[in-house]
């Protein structure tokens, strides 16, 4: 098994292939609620990205380090939201 998928996401009219963890991929499909190996599962993971990924990135073509803010995004749902929120105390403080 790879340790990476990729997935295609659409910026307006430009197509950016994006690499994910394997462990990242199979933990948000369980999140949502498909498992790593159901066949929708990797549809429902790239529509969960294509929407994230735009909304907070925008979109326009040629963005850059797409791959490493989708890795920040999978990882901040896929956490825990107790330790997200120490996270975000914590960098408050740090303020």
């Amino acid at each position: 098994m790879s340790n990476q998928k990729r997935f295609h996401i659409w910026f307006g009219n430009s197509r950016t292939t994006i690499t994910v963890d394997t462990i990242l991929f199979e933990l948000m499909a369980i999140k949502l609620k498909h498992q790593p190996d159901d066949e929708d599962a990797h549809y429902v993971v790239r529509e969960w990205l294509q929407d994230t990924i735009v909304s907070k990135l925008g979109e326009q073509s040629g963005r850059k380090n797409a791959t490493q803010w989708t890795r920040r995004y999978l990882i901040e749902a896929i956490a825990d939201r107790r330790l997200s929120t120490k996270r975000d105390e914590w960098l408050i403080n740090t303020e």
